[in-house]
């Protein structure tokens, strides 16, 4: 029983767990180890949810980005180079980060590792012995016999572990490993589904198929993994486990929610958008039409215009010939009349 490098989070994890506790015993509320231990999740969650809302926002940009990805993926098939370089491009101008999802994973890790070290170690950890006094208190025994000293040394100092009948210092072989596989396999399932529902083009290119086998693979063994490592860890991890998956469905069903209402709103947006686009491409054709008229319209009236003017000209001229001819003819007519006077005088003489 010698210190760990994860004291740092097991000692406050600890000393929590036990303050709610204390607050629950005083209250004489029955389970008050189990219920502090849910308790317990639930703040761990929320210190996390920072985190978590991460997460939502990288799950709604991926279902934004998706079908762009598609067509890069199906564009750039046979040269995996290309299709690198453009996916890069893209998550440069979108912003979106594919690993920005996994932080929440990252930092449950050492987390867990910390309970673990809490629920085996309560004397430490919960009511804050040291570890000289534990090395003490199990000198000369092994295996199950240190567990059950710890145990009713806890007892002892009025640390009651009992949940429903089951004692959350040891390990259970039951009930708890069965909720703990099938919480597990529902939050699979449901983060897989989501996936379709947001990307119905998730299983088309080869990528994304290999993606949903290996999400198959992970509903069968990783319910198995969490069967079998609940079997060898003290129950209160396993109610801390089966607690934060529930707490995963919940938030994978809110984070659907609020992803879906977002594309559904953009969805409908775009739909506006290429209608209002459509309707301006039809008023253009409609206004390209009439001008096309009115210039038609114009260039007729100008060639009446100048149809009329020619007809006005035409007819000036004809006016101006005949003028002329009626002044030949008066000349005409003038010199037979001098003609004709000159003629008679000459006869007289």
């Amino acid at each position: 029983m010698n210190p760990t490098w994860l004291d740092f989070l097991a000692i406050p994890l600890g000393r929590l767990l036990k303050l709610i506790y204390d607050f629950l015993h005083g209250a004489n509320i029955p389970g008050s180890y189990g219920i502090a231990i849910i308790l317990l999740t639930l703040i761990v969650r929320g210190l996390l949810l920072p985190l978590y809302i991460k997460q939502i926002a990288s799950t709604s940009k991926m279902a934004e980005v998706a079908p762009r990805i598609q067509e890069i993926q199906q564009k750039y098939k046979g040269d995996q180079r290309k299709m690198q370089e453009e996916m890069l491009k893209l998550y440069q101008e979108t912003g979106y980060n594919p690993a920005s999802g996994c932080w929440p994973l990252l930092v449950q890790i050492p987390i867990l590792f910390a309970l673990y070290y809490v629920f085996q170690n309560p004397l430490v950890y919960v009511l804050g012995k040291t570890h000289q006094y534990v090395r003490d208190l199990v000198q000369g025994k092994a295996g199950y016999e240190i567990t059950q000293t710890i145990i009713n040394e806890a007892q002892k100092l009025g640390l009651d572990m009992h949940f429903f009948g089951i004692n959350l210092a040891q390990k259970e072989l039951i009930v708890l490993p069965i909720l703990s596989a099938a919480t597990m396999f529902l939050s699979i399932w449901f983060s897989t589904n989501s996936q379709k529902r947001f990307n119905p083009q998730y299983a088309q290119s080869q990528s994304n198929a290999m993606a949903e086998g290996m999400n198959r693979t992970m509903m069968i063994f990783s319910p198995l993994m969490s069967y079998f490592i609940a079997l060898q860890v003290p129950a209160g991890l396993v109610v801390y486990w089966t607690v934060t998956n529930l707490f995963s469905i919940l938030q994978q069903f809110i984070a659907n929610e609020v992803v879906y209402k977002k594309l559904k709103h953009k969805k409908e947006e775009e739909e506006k958008k290429k209608q209002l686009e459509n309707q301006a491409k039809m008023q253009q054709g409609k206004d390209g039409v009439n001008k096309e008229q009115e210039k038609l319209g114009k260039e007729s009236s100008d060639e009446d215009l100048e149809k009329q003017g020619q007809a006005e000209q035409e007819k000036e001229e004809e006016q101006k010939r005949e003028e002329q001819m009626r002044k030949k003819e008066l000349e005409k007519l003038k010199q037979q009349m001098t003609r004709s006077q000159g003629s008679s005088k000459k006869k007289k003489k």
